[in-house]
């Protein structure tokens, strides 16, 4: 039972900020030091028996368990040889993961990026964040996902800043 507590973390969403708030804690233990105005003994008994969230007008406490394996997508180390592969923040670099699966990556890749990511916020990324994919990568895009050069913000913002003919 010792080890099962070891895995879960204490997450307050403070209302203050209409539940954007949050902190993480380690052990209610932990929550309890630093706000010493609830009492751990109260706490702990209601969120072990009711197996719900502890709520009140300024809080909400929930036991939730630790995610200890990091998800991310299955795709080749060498497409981001110039990254630290196993510190990637997948979710945090979705533009820059998108941008080079989509250039550097095969049909493969591209199936695993759309898994992990979704169909529908790969093309959102594609046209709302996406700066810059090269000519012929911009054609193999808009054939697969059946997209218009000029939905793709790489398009738009390559038509706005167009170089010197010579």
């Amino acid at each position: 039972m010792l080890k099962e507590l070891n895995k879960r973390v204490i997450v307050v969403h403070w209302k203050r900020f209409a539940s954007t708030d949050i902190d993480v804690f380690s052990s209610l233990k932990g929550f309890c030091d630093s706000y010493p105005t609830y009492n751990y003994h109260t706490l702990n008994n209601y969120l072990s028996k009711k197996k719900v969230p502890f709520e009140n007008d300024e809080i909400k406490i929930e036991r939730h368990p630790l995610i200890q394996k990091v998800r991310r997508p299955d795709l080749p180390k060498v497409l981001f040889w110039d990254f630290d592969f196993e510190k990637l923040d997948w979710n945090r670099s979705y533009k820059t993961v998108i941008e080079r699966v989509l250039d550097k990556g095969n049909t493969m890749d591209w199936e695993e990026m759309i898994r992990f990511y979704g169909r529908e916020n790969v093309i959102r990324a594609l046209k709302e964040d996406i700066t810059y994919l090269s000519d012929m990568t911009m054609e193999a895009v808009c054939k697969y996902f059946q997209l218009s050069k000029e939905k793709l913000r790489c398009y738009t913002k390559k038509q706005l800043h167009q170089g010197h003919w010579i």
